[in-house]
């Protein structure tokens, strides 16, 4: 019996790992029913069910577990995950930091309960188990990787170089390392990695990650330097490299974006049902490297207000709940008329439940999530009394400043001037149907007047969502609150204009975004 147990067992965890669901899921309602109440049975039938996406029955089944092995740091760190991916994370924390405390737990059980830590937004508790991790293994290059970004991601700067720097001695080509160690600070005549990166990327093959982000460090460095030709040449080089890796289909995208704004209209909002009468969100939204970041540190140096950063519960909970519509969809339906059927009231609820669990006990949160731009409708269906903030900025600038950033698993559309000055020109046309939809009800906010007024917009931007005046706001660079987005290092400085025109620095080599924008009557020509 106990082979046969075993054998069953064995057979479950092969299906899982070969991404056969529902044939896992079959096996294990047959070992619940022979095998009821046998912990091996129960492990399994919780990573089953998580792997299914139903995290509430893989909770459920740890928690039926006998009282001792629920206290074991496997279960523990299980159900730490399992919390997690069901958006409990203020359960997911302390499960996580519990299980931190059971004696002995192996080193990379410390990584794994850090990720948790990080997704929570605790870093210093990550960077803590990091560090404990670090102290039991031998030198590691992930380990060092994760604890130098937490690290930069804390303004520790000094302590990030150091582990970088040791990580190099381990592991010489190491991509995401490299292209770090350039962001950690402003780099100077006399302190940069020019020629150290230059000879690394003249060691390897051409293609790869490691031309890619050797590439954008390299660009960051020259364009430090002012040395703008320079930059642009190997900002095109790194962005050929990543586009050549990435299976992006630019028109499917911007068809779904035409389809929104085909099927949204004013009459069908005014139709739907009341959304949850939630008043704490604000969202802020826009393309990426406008000035989103700048925002949300400025409310977030409000005493009524915290930042959950880019949160992607919206948009998750959104598709999740289309998928369900999708089920009963017919020939007749589009996906853009199912997006409108949904139960907004629910939709809205279970946001503001996920959010709330970062947020606390705080009267307002912001959610800054650039690419919510998207759903600006669907948000303020859900959530009626939602405060949304739109932020613009001159359209060469903002093309270049996307250009020249190398993102993480979003924004395909950037590593391609064509692909980018066409997504731009979609995001325009979303936005402006949003506000005629909508009139009234978002917020545009001018990065070039924030930069240049900043009391008059940081007041404007208050009074828009509603909260008085502190002047603590304008001191948002002081903040000791973690940065996790593109934009760390810069809004650790008070407000500067040095960004504005900074789309001119690659002079013709934005041509073909110029061009396309000049088109679509975005920008007007310049002086012949």
């Amino acid at each position: 019996m106990a082979n046969s147990l075993q054998n069953m067992l064995d057979t479950g965890s092969q299906l899982l790992a070969e991404g056969r669901l529902d044939e896992a899921w079959i096996l294990a309602e047959l070992m619940l029913r022979q095998n009821k109440g046998n912990p091996s049975v129960l492990l399994y039938v919780a990573d089953a069910a998580a792997m299914r996406g139903d995290h509430r029955a893989a909770i459920d089944c740890l928690e039926s577990l006998p009282r001792d092995l629920q206290l074991t740091i496997t279960v523990l760190l299980r159900k730490a995950e399992f919390l997690y991916q069901h958006s409990q994370r203020d359960a997911a924390l302390q499960v996580a930091r519990a299980a931190a405390q059971v004696i002995e737990p192996q080193p990379w059980q410390f990584h794994d309960l850090a990720a948790i830590l990080s997704g929570c937004h605790d870093l210093e508790g990550a960077r803590t188990l990091l560090q404990r991790a670090l102290e039991l293994l031998p030198p590691n290059p992930q380990l060092l990787y994760d604890l130098a970004l937490v690290e930069f991601q804390l303004n520790r700067a000094d302590d990030a170089e150091r582990h970088i720097e040791s990580l190099l001695q381990i592991e010489p080509f190491h991509a995401s390392a490299l292209h770090l160690r350039s962001a950690l600070r402003t780099q100077t005549p006399e302190r940069n990695h020019i020629d150290d990166l230059q000879e690394r990327l003249a060691r390897q093959p051409a293609g790869g990650k490691l031309e890619v982000q050797a590439c954008f460090a390299l660009a960051k460095e020259y364009e430090d330097l002012q040395q703008y030709a320079e930059s642009f040449a190997f900002l095109q080089r790194g962005a050929r490299a990543r586009r050549g890796a990435l299976a992006y289909d630019s028109a499917s995208e911007l068809a779904a974006h035409e389809a929104i704004r085909a099927r949204f209209e004013r009459a069908e909002f005014d139709a739907l049902a009341e959304g949850y009468l939630e008043e704490s969100p604000i969202f802020i939204v826009g393309m990426p490297r406008t000035g989103t970041t700048l925002v949300e540190r400025l409310l977030g140096s409000h005493s009524q207000v915290v930042s959950i950063g880019e949160f992607t519960e919206f948009p998750q909970m959104f598709g999740a709940m289309m998928a369900q519509s999708e089920r009963a969809k017919t020939a007749e339906r589009s996906a853009a008329d199912l997006s409108l059927s949904i139960d907004f009231h629910e939709l809205g609820r279970r946001y503001a439940a996920a959010a709330r669990q970062l947020a606390g006990g705080s009267p307002r949160f912001v959610d800054k999530l650039p690419y919510n731009f998207l759903y600006c409708g669907y948000i303020l269906a859900a959530l009626p009394k939602a405060r949304i903030l739109h932020l613009t900025r001159d359209p060469l600038d903002t093309c270049y400043a996307v250009y020249k950033t190398l993102f993480f698993n979003a924004y395909s559309y950037s590593y391609d001037l064509q692909e980018l000055a066409d997504y731009y020109i979609s995001y325009r046309r979303q936005m402006a149907h949003w506000h005629e939809v909508l009139p009234g009800q978002i917020l545009d906010v001018p990065y070039e007047q924030l930069v240049r007024e900043p009391q008059a917009q940081a007041l404007r931007i208050l009074q828009w969502c509603g909260l008085p005046w502190e002047d603590a706001v304008l001191d948002f660079h002081q903040q000791d609150s973690p940065a996790t987005t593109a934009s760390a290092m810069q809004v650790r400085r008070p407000m500067y204009t040095d960004s504005i025109g900074s789309g001119l620095r690659a002079g013709s080599g934005m041509d073909p975004v110029r061009e396309r924008l000049l088109r679509a009557g975005l920008i007007e020509a310049g002086p012949a």
